[in-house]
C-alpha cells in the first residue's frame, strides 16, 4: 500500500470522478448532528478484526490517536450517489450518518519529500486503527458502518460501488470547509489547521446516540 491521501478534487459534476453534487455551502441547510470535536482515542496493540481480516500491514505502535470529528446526516442531494459508494445501503441512504475526521499534520497535506510521505503514512495507519475500532464496535451492536480508504476513496470492509467518496468534497458539503484552486485542482483548508490535516471518513446507519456513546467509550477504554 502506499499511501497517498486525496487531497485535490477535479472540476467535476459526477461523483464517480471526485464530486458528490450539491449546492453552494451557503445555501445548504444540514448541521452536524455533532458539531467538530477534538478528542483523543485509545488504540489497542491487537488490530479490530475487521482490519485483520484484510491482512495487510499496519503499524501498531502508536497507543493512541487525536483526531477531529463531527457527525452528520445524509445529504438529501447526495443520497443517489452516496449508493454508488456504498451498495449495501441503497434503500437506506436517509438514515447513513457521515463521520469526517482530520487529523493535524506537521506538514501540508499537498508537500512533498520523504519526512511528509513518512507523516502521511503514519496518519493513514492511525486512521486505520480508529476507523476499524469504531466499525467493529457499531457491526457488534447490529450496525451496519465502514470507512473508506483514504488512498481510493473506495469502502473498505463492505461492498465497493463504482464510484470512490471524495474526502475532500465531502468535507466542503457537510462542514463548508472552502478548498482553494492551486491550479491543477483545489485543495482544502481547515480553519484552524490550513492544509496542515490528514482527513478521512467513516459511515454507519447507526443512530447518533449510538454513535456518540462508542466514541465516548474509544476515549476511555483500556485495551
Amino acid at each position: 500500500m502506499s499511501s497517498s491521501v486525496q487531497v485535490c478534487i477535479q472540476p467535476s459534476s459526477e461523483l464517480g470522478t471526485g464530486k458528490l453534487a450539491h449546492v453552494p455551502a451557503r445555501r445548504v441547510r444540514n448541521p452536524p448532528l455533532v458539531e467538530p470535536t477534538v478528542a483523543t482515542f485509545s488504540l489497542g496493540k491487537r488490530l479490530p478484526k475487521v482490519l485483520a481480516d484484510l491482512h495487510v500491514p499496519i503499524d501498531t505502535g502508536m497507543s493512541s490517536v487525536t483526531l477531529q470529528y463531527s457527525v452528520h446526516a445524509c445529504p438529501r442531494r447526495v443520497r443517489r450517489e452516496i449508493g454508488l459508494v456504498f451498495p449495501d445501503v441503497v434503500g437506506r441512504e436517509s438514515g447513513l450518518l457521515f463521520i469526517p475526521t482530520f487529523q493535524k499534520t506537521v506538514s501540508a497535506m499537498i508537500a512533498g519529500g520523504s519526512d511528509s510521505q513518512a507523516e502521511k503514512d503514519e496518519k493513514l495507519h492511525l486512521f486505520y486503527r480508529w476507523g476499524g475500532e469504531l466499525v467493529g464496535r457499531l457491526q457488534a451492536e447490529g450496525y451496519w458502518a465502514d470507512i473508506t480508504d483514504p488512498m481510493s476513496g473506495m469502502a473498505l470492509f463492505s461492498s465497493c460501488g463504482p464510484s470512490p467518496y471524495p474526502d475532500v468534497e465531502g468535507a466542503e458539503i457537510l462542514l463548508h470547509y472552502r478548498p482553494f484552486n492551486i491550479g491543477c485542482c483545489f485543495v482544502l483548508s481547515h480553519p484552524q489547521w490550513g492544509t496542515h490535516i490528514y482527513p478521512a471518513t467513516a459511515f454507519t446507519l447507526a443512530p447518533a446516540a449510538v454513535v456518540n456513546r462508542v466514541l465516548a467509550e474509544m476515549t476511555s477504554s483500556e485495551h
